[in-house]
């Protein structure tokens, strides 16, 4: 596991469990039995002058994953942002057993895919450097990376969304939680526990298009409703 760090003071680290080593350092130290930390030597930040929540710095770290993949021969990277989780066995073993493309899963907050959560397959490696070819500073002048990043497979399966931007408790029956605040305690599903009813209806339901186009408008079909039954009261 690595995280991508946006040039904190290493020193302030002491766990046991993180091996900690700057950017010019990879390729000669890896731990695989801990959690490694790499580093950059600058810090980007955060910088809003392109209109876009991806910038230079979240490109940079994101472009950052290839080079770390290759250098070890990876056959997979898997894409998760700090504030985002995977919650039910069955996500964790789709993302496991998968052996090409690009993925993505999706937020129908924004009717648009979710970069939080991506499955890039070796297959892909040679889209992906093409993709970044052109540089993090570049790759932040052109928007949402939801909108840019070529992915090829969008997958609306499973139960998921930015609850974090209005919630902070996780609901039962979820997939992912994305944007989640820092008092959200999250708990992975257990996988030796049974699914309830409700989550299984739930996520049964999601499976299918027309329910997620309805629930994506609930709310526009829902001023509709009242309108209409407002009319036909005048009327």
């Amino acid at each position: 596991m690595y995280l991508i760090d946006d040039c904190s003071d290493l020193k302030l680290v002491t766990d046991d469990e993180i091996h900690t080593f700057n950017e010019d350092e990879l390729g000669k130290f890896q731990n695989e039995d801990k959690i490694n930390l790499y580093s950059f030597h600058n810090r980007k930040g955060l910088n809003w002058s392109h209109n876009s929540a991806n910038n230079e710095g979240w490109w940079r770290s994101f472009c950052t994953s290839l080079k770390i993949a290759e250098k070890y021969n990876y056959q997979k990277i898997i894409h998760i942002e700090s504030d985002a989780f995977l919650i039910s066995k069955r996500i964790f073993d789709h993302i496991d057993n998968l052996k090409m493309g690009w993925t993505a899963f999706w937020a129908p907050k924004y009717n648009f895919s979710e970069s939080c959560v991506q499955v890039i397959c070796k297959d892909q490696f040679d889209n992906f450097r093409d993709f970044a070819s052109c540089g993090y500073h570049e790759l932040s002048k052109k928007g949402l990376a939801e909108k840019v990043i070529p992915f090829t497979n969008i997958e609306r399966k499973f139960v998921g969304d930015r609850y974090g931007e209005k919630n902070n408790h996780q609901m039962k029956g979820l997939d992912y939680f994305c944007q989640t605040k820092l008092d959200t305690i999250i708990t992975a599903e257990s996988s030796d526990t049974l699914e309830g009813f409700n989550s299984i209806v739930w996520r049964t339901l999601w499976s299918l298009y027309l329910f997620r186009l309805f629930w994506s408008a609930r709310k526009v079909l829902l001023v509709i409703i009242v309108i209409g039954l407002l009319l036909l009261f005048i009327i």
